[in-house]
């Protein structure tokens, strides 16, 4: 008898298994959606992406939908140059400063959904701090972002895969796009 009750007691723990390993994703197949998501955006939006930086710091060399693609996977776009006088006295944000970012946080699928946002003090009072060169709750493509960005006052639009978002966006491999402003915080 005990036998048969192993035997039985074994069948259902195996049917569990089967059940709950059906539907669900690897995450090798998530990789390969968040791919396809991306793909899917850049060519939706018309997106030209780039391989190399451009060395020149202005607006000029940067053509509507001219993405850059980092070696860490973030498409990166400089829609705004900054603050005339801090590029002027080449005071740009360096390792330690505190810098003040608002952001608007968007689904990459159609119809976007905005999923997060602190760009104006409607939807936020308070914009986000952050230390720049250390890492935080912030999700790391900001730091990469900032290091493009230079100065206050910049504004990017970003493509960031799930692996350099927040630890959500991490666990569940989900790009979004942002759109990035900052301000360097006075010493």
């Amino acid at each position: 008898m005990k036998l048969f009750s192993g035997f039985v007691l074994s069948c259902f723990v195996a049917v569990f298994v089967i059940i709950g390993c059906t539907g669900s994703s690897t995450y090798s197949d998530l990789v390969k959606t968040q791919k396809a998501t991306i793909s899917s955006y850049i060519s939706r939006k018309g997106i030209n992406v780039i391989g190399k930086l451009p060395s020149n710091y202005s607006k000029s060399v940067w053509t509507d939908n001219q993405y850059y693609l980092s070696s860490t996977g973030l498409y990166y776009h400089l829609s705004q140059v900054g603050d005339a006088v801090a590029i002027d006295s080449k005071d740009s944000i360096r390792i330690g400063d505190n810098v003040v970012v608002r952001y608007i946080k968007v689904d990459l699928t159609e119809p976007a959904d905005t999923v997060e946002s602190t760009w104006s003090t409607l939807n936020s009072a308070y914009p986000s701090s952050i230390t720049y060169g250390s890492t935080g709750s912030e999700p790391s493509a900001w730091q990469e972002a900032i290091t493009y960005m230079k100065y206050s006052g910049a504004q990017a639009e970003l493509i960031v895969p799930g692996t350099l978002g927040t630890s959500t966006d991490q666990s569940n491999v989900a790009p979004y796009y942002y759109k990035l402003s900052i301000k360097k915080l006075p010493r």
